[in-house]
C-alpha cells in the first residue's frame, strides 16, 4: 500500500477512535440532553471537523507552513477544539442554567476567532509562496541567461571577445533576481542582446559582439541601480 494511503487511513482511524471515545463520554455522563447540549455538541464536532479539515489541508501542502503570529495553523486549530471542548463541557454541565442566546453566543465568537485567524495564516501563506514563485522563476530565467554567455565564452577563441563574455556572465550570474515595473522593460532588452549576442558570435562577428557585451553590462547595471532604488 502506498505511503500516503497508509498515513491518511491512519489518520482517519485516529480521529474516528478519538471522536468515538468524546460521543461515548458526552452521552453516557450527560443524561437530560435540552437546546444548550445539542447546541454545545454540535459546535464540539464542527470545530473537530475544522480541525481534520486543517491537518489535511496542512499535510496537502508541500512547500511552507501556513503561520499567523508566529503561531502555527494547526497549533491554532488545536488550540481552538481544546478551548471549545472546554467551552461545550461547561455549557453541558450548566445547561439548565445556561441561556440558549449564551450557549449560541460564546461558541460562535469562538468558531469566528478561529476562522479568522485560519484565513489569515492561509492568506499570509499564499502571498508567501506567490512570492516565493515568482523569485525562483526569476533566478530560474536568470540562471538560464547566464549559462548561454558562460557557453559562448567557452566556445569562443578570441581573447578579448572571451574577457568580454566572462564579464557578462558573471554580471548576469550576480544580479538582483527581483523583477517589477520599474525593470521589466530592461529585461526585455537584456534578453534581446543576449539573442543577438549568441547570433553575432556563431557568426565570428567579433566587433558586434563585443559592442553588445559592453550594451548588456550597461544594462545590468541600470537594472540593479533601479532596483536597489525601488527597495
Amino acid at each position: 500500500m502506498d505511503k500516503k494511503i497508509k498515513n491518511y487511513t491512519m489518520l482517519a482511524v485516529i480521529y474516528v477512535a478519538v471522536f468515538a471515545i468524546y460521543n461515548v463520554l458526552v452521552f453516557l455522563i450527560f443524561g437530560d440532553k435540552n437546546d444548550c447540549f445539542w447546541i454545545s455538541y454540535a459546535f464540539m464536532c464542527v470545530a473537530f471537523l475544522g480541525n481534520l479539515g486543517i491537518v489535511l489541508y496542512t499535510t496537502k501542502s508541500k512547500n511552507m507552513e501556513a503561520v499567523f503570529l508566529g503561531i502555527p495553523l494547526v497549533s491554532f486549530s488545536v488550540f481552538h477544539i481544546a478551548a471549545e471542548f472546554f467551552v461545550s463541557i461547561v455549557f453541558m454541565l450548566f445547561r439548565n442554567v445556561a441561556s440558549v442566546q449564551l450557549t449560541v453566543s460564546i461558541q460562535v465568537i469562538l468558531l469566528l476567532i478561529f476562522i479568522i485567524f485560519a484565513a489569515a495564516a492561509i492568506l499570509s501563506k499564499n502571498a508567501v509562496e506567490s512570492v516565493t514563485q515568482t523569485v525562483s522563476t526569476n533566478v530560474a530565467n536568470i540562471k538560464n541567461l547566464s549559462v548561454d554567455v558562460q557557453m559562448l565564452e567557452t566556445q569562443c577563441l578570441d581573447p578579448e571577445l572571451k574577457k568580454q563574455l566572462h564579464k557578462v556572465a558573471e554580471a548576469i550570474k550576480f544580479s538582483d533576481p527581483i523583477v517589477n515595473d520599474s525593470v521589466a522593460q530592461l529585461d526585455e532588452m537584456i534578453r534581446s542582446k543576449v539573442t543577438e549576442l549568441k547570433y553575432c558570435c556563431q557568426n565570428n562577428e567579433k566587433n558586434e559582439a563585443i559592442q553588445i557585451c559592453f550594451k548588456l553590462e550597461s544594462y545590468i547595471s541600470e537594472r540593479n541601480k533601479r532596483l536597489m532604488l525601488s527597495k
